[in-house]
C-alpha cells in the first residue's frame, strides 16, 4: 500500500512541477470524411494523438486512458436554434498488462493487442467506419453540419489522478470540434462539396 501511495505521490509531484511539457492541441483531425455503407453512413478520420510523458508513464502503471469521440450532426433552421439531428460517441481505451508486456486497445466493442505504446496510439488515432448515422435519420436532399472532436475522459481516471488533471493542461488532451459541411446527396452522386 505504501508503494502505491508513494508512486501516486511521486506522478503528482512530477506533473505538479512541469516535468512534461504541455503542446497545444495535443489532439488534432488531419483528415475526416463521411461516406455511405448499407443503410447507415460510417465516419473516418485521422488524428495526430501525443501524450504528455506524465500520461506516458501512467499508462505504463497500469492506468487505463479513456478516449471519447464525440460527433454530433445539426441541420439549420430560420426560426429557432439549430436542431441536433444526431450526437453519438464512442470510447476507446489503452491499457498496459504487465504479465504479457502488451498493450489492450478497446474500440467501442472491438479489442485488440498491441506490442508498443506507439502502435497502441496509432490504432486510437485512427478511425475506420464508425457507423455514426443510420440513412433513416437524415433527408437526403438537405445540407446538415457535421462536428466531430476527441477528448481523454479525466473523469475515468483514479481520484488522486483526477485532481491532477484539474492543475495540468498536460493531462487534458483534447481536440478542437472539427466542423464540416455534409451534404448527403452530392456525397451519394460522388460530387465532393
Amino acid at each position: 500500500m505504501r508503494r502505491i501511495l508513494r508512486w501516486i505521490a511521486v506522478v503528482l509531484t512530477t506533473a505538479t512541477f512541469g516535468v512534461g511539457v504541455a503542446h497545444a492541441n495535443d489532439i488534432e483531425f488531419k483528415k475526416v470524411s463521411l461516406r455511405p455503407i448499407d443503410q447507415a453512413w460510417v465516419l473516418d478520420a485521422d488524428l495526430s494523438l501525443q501524450l504528455s510523458p506524465a500520461l506516458e508513464q501512467l499508462v505504463n502503471k497500469g492506468v487505463v486512458l479513456h478516449f471519447v469521440t464525440e460527433f454530433q450532426l445539426t441541420k439549420s433552421r430560420w426560426y429557432w436554434f439549430d436542431a441536433k439531428t444526431v450526437e453519438v460517441q464512442r470510447v476507446s481505451k489503452i491499457s498496459y498488462q504487465a504479465l504479457t508486456n502488451q498493450y489492450r486497445v478497446t474500440l467501442g466493442s472491438f479489442s485488440l493487442s498491441a506490442s508498443n505504446l506507439k502502435q497502441a496510439l496509432a490504432a486510437v488515432r485512427t478511425i475506420e467506419d464508425w457507423a455514426v448515422i443510420e440513412a433513416s435519420a437524415i433527408n437526403v436532399n438537405q445540407n446538415y453540419q457535421a462536428a466531430v472532436r476527441m477528448r481523454l475522459d479525466t473523469n475515468q481516471l483514479a481520484k488522486p489522478f483526477q485532481v491532477n488533471a484539474i492543475n495540468s493542461r498536460s493531462w487534458n488532451l483534447q481536440s478542437e470540434w472539427q466542423r464540416f459541411e455534409f451534404s448527403p446527396k452530392q456525397l451519394i452522386n460522388g460530387v465532393n462539396p
